[in-house]
Formats: C-alpha cells, sequence, structure tokens
C-alpha cells in the first residue's frame, strides 16, 4: 500500500509473539511483521495516522521488555 510506512525495532525475540498480540489488540494500527534474516527484528506497517499511537505502544512496552527503535521509512 502506498500510504504505508515501516517502523522497524529491535526486540527479544521471545517476546514477537506477546508484541504481535498488543498491537492486534489495538485493531487497526499497525501490523507486526518479522524479519527472518536478522533475528530479533520486526518491522511494524503503519499509517501517517496510526505511527504515533504505534510508538506510544512500543515505548510503553519498552519499560518492561528489550525495545530499541531503528528507523522509520
Amino acid at each position: 500500500m502506498k500510504d504505508t510506512l515501516k517502523i522497524r525495532y529491535e526486540v527479544d525475540p521471545k517476546e514477537i509473539n506477546y508484541i504481535d498480540m498488543i498491537i492486534k489488540a489495538y485493531e487497526g494500527i499497525g501490523k507486526v511483521n518479522v524479519d527472518h534474516d536478522a533475528p530479533g527484528q520486526i518491522w511494524i506497517d503503519v499509517t501517517e495516522g496510526t505511527k504515533n499511537e504505534v510508538k506510544e505502544v512500543m515505548a510503553d512496552l519498552g519499560q518492561n521488555i528489550k525495545v530499541e527503535l531503528i528507523s522509520e521509512e
């Protein structure tokens, strides 16, 4: 989709399923994807309208688990 942005994170690989469930619980704010070539890296497809909300959710998660912002595309 043309309007989709990617936010890439480094996370604890054991927590990827948990992060996916949290993002899904917010219904429509983003889609979690796993980078199988870089263990522990994910990207979340977002829109301009949901980008800040996803970043806030990930920052909150980062208080309890490893979540490091790598890039925004």
